[in-house]
């Protein structure tokens, strides 16, 4: 295979991984010679970024995008999320962001809720600028990059979230240089859990630096995911008749040259060619492990609505939170209305 053919198939899985398109990918991989198309990241940014994916927010409520992400760009030590604005038809998605991921001391009267900080312990902000908002983790080089808003709302939305930490007895401490005490006896307080969660990071830092493939290679209307132990569960629903695809999901996720070390063992599925089931809602299971026994890294739950089932609302939802026509056509094709209609 000639080198360019295999620039030509990085760009792909680049694109298809973290939502850039496929010439803006092969021009990223021509300029960055011999990185992987999409790199894995070194430890603390990984456990930075494992915490991003574990808050971010975009699968509480219907965004734009699956997990409210329209796009990443991964290097090692550097990942740059671009965020959706929208969090459900009426709530602001960067603004829960700042509220979920900035860690917060509570000082009030009611001692027991002032135990665990809010937010994430140990991320920093570390500026605003042209480029987004940047998050840093305390005593490391990690680094995430949310864009989307430009930076005068990011300062407008600073300084209201301040504004609401100062009147419910809350104290910042993502400007704090290092670990504030609060923070360190915290995470002290557990550091085994802690350990484990940091050597596990790569799997959920690695999902997110592909988080684009839940759009680009299936067209599931919504996706849930949650911490499962020191794994991941998601649920993937889909609209009767659109091809649920898992075969090409699992593929990219578990490519041997480009993909996480994982493999996929197909617990249980339900697919069929045809309605004999008189449409019933079928369901299908995959885990992907990294093998020796270990059954906690990722489970995979795909849900084929049944025939007739009302997705209106849902459908209302996405658009009033942005989703583009085209993927709506795809994705909820049997409800899918054209702006004239």
């Amino acid at each position: 295979m000639s080198h360019g053919d295999t620039l030509t198939q990085q760009a792909r899985y680049h694109s298809r991984c973290t939502g850039i398109g496929h010439e803006t990918s092969l021009q990223h991989l021509q300029t960055a010679q011999g990185q992987a198309p999409v790199p894995a990241a070194s430890r603390d940014q990984a456990r930075l970024e494992a915490a991003v994916f574990e808050h971010l927010g975009g699968t509480i409520d219907y965004c734009a995008h699956p997990a409210g992400i329209a796009h990443v760009r991964p290097s090692v030590d550097h990942l740059v999320v671009k965020v959706d604005l929208k969090l459900g038809p009426e709530h602001s998605l960067p603004r829960h962001c700042l509220e979920a991921l900035l860690p917060t001391q509570y000082t009030g009267p009611a001692e027991d809720e002032g135990l665990t900080p809010g937010g994430i312990a140990g991320v920093r902000l570390l500026e605003v600028d042209s480029n987004g908002l940047h998050l840093g983790l305390a005593g490391t080089d990690a680094r995430v990059t949310l864009t989307g808003p430009p930076p005068e709302w990011w300062q407008a939305a600073l300084a209201r979230h301040r504004s609401f930490c100062r009147d419910h007895h809350l104290v910042p401490l993502w400007d704090a240089p290092a670990l504030t005490p609060f923070e360190a006896t915290y995470l002290a307080a557990d550091s085994t859990w802690w350990k484990e969660q940091a050597d596990r990071a790569w799997i959920a830092s690695g999902l997110l630096r592909r988080i684009a493939l839940f759009h680009t290679v299936i067209k599931p209307f919504c996706i849930r995911y949650w911490r499962h132990g020191l794994g991941w569960k998601f649920e993937l629903r889909y609209e009767h008749g659109v091809p649920v695809g898992h075969d090409r999901l699992i593929k990219h996720l578990t490519d041997p040259r480009y993909g996480l070390a994982i493999q996929s063992t197909r617990d249980h599925c339900e697919c069929k060619k045809c309605d004999c089931d008189g449409g019933a809602e079928r369901n299908c299971w995959f885990t992907l492990d990294t093998g020796g026994g270990r059954r906690d890294e990722i489970v995979l739950h795909f849900r084929h609505t049944r025939a007739g089932y009302d997705i209106t609302r849902e459908y209302d939802q996405l658009v009033a939170a942005g989703a583009a026509p085209d993927w709506l056509a795809q994705a909820l094709p049997a409800h899918h209305r054209s702006p004239a209609t």
